[in-house]
């Protein structure tokens, strides 16, 4: 039986303490998007763990980054183009090393069910460039079939989605993935609805930091590998950092 989580994520986030995210689990040691990966960061000590999800051909929720499985898997094509059933039949491990043959591609109901009372979880939505009709519906269906609304921030590089997600559920915490410097950090974030602003490491400053910080929003930032973004990220100060190495980085 899982216990429950003594404050929400967004309490976690606000709380002054920098949080700890794992990206696509524990990314540098393990497979990556795997139940394997996850669990080994929740082992490590993260605070979040981030994984991706695109939607199957059966309307399912697979795990997994790009949206073909040629890289992660011994399998080949769109992951829209396979079932969910199909798609588990891909071995998701070995091609990082053998020990990890026989992991699949989890469902984001079990990533959901390996974190509960345990770690918060960022999802990110991969709708670009191929989008998923009625993906946000099945996100917002399975963090309230699993008793999590306040237990996740759902993010996009698709910035409506984020919105939707918001109209969906107001109660579900979401933020705004950017890999470049906005003209207008805070009219993105309003368009949105966003609470979280999460951009590269190297893409924000101190100054805009504040004016995030000021506007009451959030600042999760991406992907934290080594000791000069660690630093940078620590003199913005961000919320939270999300690294492929949760064993060596800490906030």
């Amino acid at each position: 039986m899982t216990m429950a989580r003594a404050r929400t994520l967004a309490e976690e986030f606000r709380s002054g303490r920098m949080l700890l995210g794992g990206h696509r689990g524990n990314a540098a040691e393990c497979p990556e998007n795997t139940l394997a990966s996850f669990r080994s960061a929740i082992e490590l000590g993260v605070d979040v763990i981030e994984c991706d999800v695109h939607r199957s051909e059966d309307g399912a929720l697979p795990v997994i980054h790009d949206h073909l499985v040629d890289r992660t898997t011994d399998g080949s094509g769109l992951v829209r183009d396979f079932s969910m059933a199909e798609l588990k039949r891909f071995d998701a491990g070995s091609w990082k090393d053998s020990k990890f043959a026989g992991e699949r591609i989890p469902s984001l109901d079990e990533v959901l069910e390996v974190a509960k009372g345990r770690v918060g979880v960022a999802i990110e939505i991969k709708n670009l460039p191929l989008p998923y009709a009625g993906i946000e519906e099945a996100v917002v269906a399975a963090v309230q079939n699993a008793g999590m609304v306040h237990d996740v921030v759902v993010i996009s590089f698709d910035h409506r989605s984020v919105k939707r997600i918001g109209e969906l559920d107001a109660e579900i915490t979401t933020g705004v993935l950017e890999a470049s410097r906005p003209v207008d950090v805070l009219r993105v974030m309003d368009d949105a609805d966003a609470d979280v602003f999460c951009p590269h490491w190297a893409a924000i400053e101190p100054e805009t930091a504040a004016e995030i910080r000021d506007a009451g929003k959030l600042i999760g930032v991406w992907t934290v590998d080594d000791a000069f973004s660690l630093a940078w990220s620590k003199a913005l100060p961000a919320n939270a950092i999300y690294t492929n190495k949760p064993r060596d980085i800490r906030p």
